[in-house]
């Protein structure tokens, strides 16, 4: 365990963000990628209290959850901290989800406002009449267009300007909440069927952020540079958090683009990034630019990828810290990663176990099932909200069930092996094939679905999907295949596309009904060797 003789830090994210701001006043704290636009810690501090007694004085709710559905921006970290000052929970949800999901996970709090921009008027029209406890929509927007929009598309709605709710009054408003309570919802696909919303507190971000700090040699002439969306732990809580902390600069992208990256980190000043997902592969396969080396970036992470570390630094010209770390939005920070030692080192707040089948603990060296338990209140997620019984089912035995496989070696390091969990991670994201599944059996054609994950030409998964077709269908068995891409489109993330579809005559079941996808990764194993 990683040892620490510090005072543990007890605050919640708004008295933080009030301290980090008074701190650091005059300091630069974000500044957005591709507009150049820039704040001070004090500036950031004025308007997010603004936005908070705003909000209050604007709105009254019969719960304390507010949606957001947006883009990354300066008015996006505003908003999820002005929520935090006046004790509302955050509700982030995925911006590039679709149809059901879209419509489940705004649904699934009760949230009575949905904080959007005009980018996913489209997308919200298609499940308006949905949503049924949605009574306020706000509209981010630079010009009255946006908002003329969404007052005629959702004309039963309540449509206000984000500028609206800006107050007058700048005073920082106290927090009544404790640390443990929770700050924030955030969806993750799970272990097994649809996207879950996990309850993290305000001790959960701040413990994440705060043992980000050592491992990363992170100090106040620190830049970030992140293209995550800031839906995700990632780069709410490893990357802009303890820049907040620590007195450094984020510079925040809408997005993640392989032909600006470099260009940007350079111009931006940017000393360290997170290759989350395939970027690590994009980065190394692509050509080669001048940026690459010309820019003052000295490390960064990167999740296990098939990419020779000795290539990539010597390539770019920096430190890759090797794999070593573990994390998720179920379980928390909880392995960090060590700086020149593949192996990860566990945080001295968590508990792991590496188990058999039967939960029984393996010798070191040997791969299990990664089992975690938290030692100190509210560092972990508190669960699924509204899904108890799924809470329940992933903390068998007292321990939170990962589905993931790991081994502790024999010098007490910790090494991530791979994923069992029925879960596809596809470009960094975690895709729920329930999820994918669901959307395609909507497709008049469709009598039964499937998906499975396949080895991808660039690291990570693609999306497999297997279906069988209706009696009466007329469509060719040769034209399914664009078809059904095509009607994907419009009903879910395009990371969630299947990439390959397979046609089949009986989908294969087991004998009590399920899909038996064992069967069906034998299919793609048999066609990859006669393609061979």
């Amino acid at each position: 365990m990683l040892n620490s003789n510090k005072l543990p830090m007890r605050i919640t994210l708004g008295e933080l963000l009030h301290d980090c701001a008074n701190t650091y006043w005059d300091k630069p704290c974000l500044t957005e990628a591709e507009t150049g636009q820039l704040v001070t810690y004090g500036e950031l501090e004025q308007q997010v209290n603004r936005l908070a007694n705003g909000f209050r004085q604007s709105l009254s709710l019969s719960n304390n959850y507010v949606a957001i559905l947006l883009e990354n921006s300066i008015k996006y970290i505003q908003l999820t901290y002005a929520l935090k000052k006046i004790d509302l929970i955050e509700v982030s949800i995925n911006r590039a989800f679709r149809g059901e999901s879209l419509k489940r996970m705004i649904n699934l709090t009760a949230s009575e406002v949905l904080v959007t921009s005009p980018a996913h008027f489209d997308a919200l029209e298609s499940v308006i009449e949905d949503l049924t406890q949605i009574k306020t929509l706000v509209i981010i927007d630079e010009d009255d267009k946006g908002l003329k929009d969404a007052q005629n598309r959702f004309s039963k709605h309540q449509v206000l300007n984000f500028n609206q709710l800006m107050s007058n009054n700048s005073t920082h408003p106290v927090s009544t909440a404790k640390d443990t309570d929770v700050a924030a919802i955030m969806f993750t696909s799970g272990t097994t069927g649809v996207s879950k919303g996990c309850m993290l507190s305000h001790r959960y971000a701040v413990r994440t952020a705060e043992c980000m700090i050592e491992p990363f040699r992170l100090t106040a002439d620190d830049i970030n540079y992140t293209p995550y969306p800031l839906s995700h732990i990632g780069p709410a809580y490893y990357e802009f958090l303890p820049m907040l902390m620590t007195g450094g600069q984020t510079i925040l992208r809408n997005g993640f683009s392989l032909s600006s990256f470099w260009p940007e980190v350079a111009r931006h000043g940017a000393t360290w990034f997170m290759c989350l997902g395939s970027v690590q592969q994009l980065l190394y396969s692509a050509p080669t630019c001048a940026e690459e080396k010309q820019h003052q970036v000295t490390r960064c992470w990167a999740t296990p990828a098939p990419v020779p570390k000795e290539d990539f630094d010597r390539r770019f010209n920096l430190h890759l810290i090797p794999g070593g770390g573990y994390g998720s939005t179920d379980a928390g920070w909880v392995v960090v990663p060590q700086w020149d030692n593949p192996g990860g080192v566990v945080l001295p707040h968590f508990d792991i176990a590496i188990v058999d089948e039967n939960d029984d603990p393996v010798p070191p060296g040997e791969d299990g099932e990664l089992l975690i338990r938290p030692l100190e209140p509210g560092v972990m997620s508190d669960g699924y909200f509204g899904m108890p019984e799924k809470t329940l089912e992933s903390r068998r035995n007292l321990w939170f069930h990962t589905g993931d496989i790991a081994c502790i070696d024999n010098e007490g390091l910790f090494h991530f092996r791979c994923r069992i969990a029925e879960r596809i991670r596809v470009r960094g994201e975690m895709v729920s094939g329930f999820e994918v599944e669901e959307a395609v059996l909507g497709h008049p054609s469709i009598e039964d679905a499937a998906v499975i994950g396949v080895p991808a030409a660039m690291g990570e998964e693609d999306i497999h999907l297997f279906v069988t077709l209706k009696r009466d269908s007329e469509i060719a068995t040769d034209e399914i295949g664009d078809q059904l891409k095509q009607y994907c489109k419009d009903r879910m993330a395009k990371f969630m596309i299947p990439s390959v579809v397979t046609v089949l005559k009986d989908m294969p079941r087991t004998t009590t009904g399920k899909t038996e996808k064992g069967t069906l990764r034998d299919i793609v194993v048999r066609s990859s060797k006669i393609g061979n």
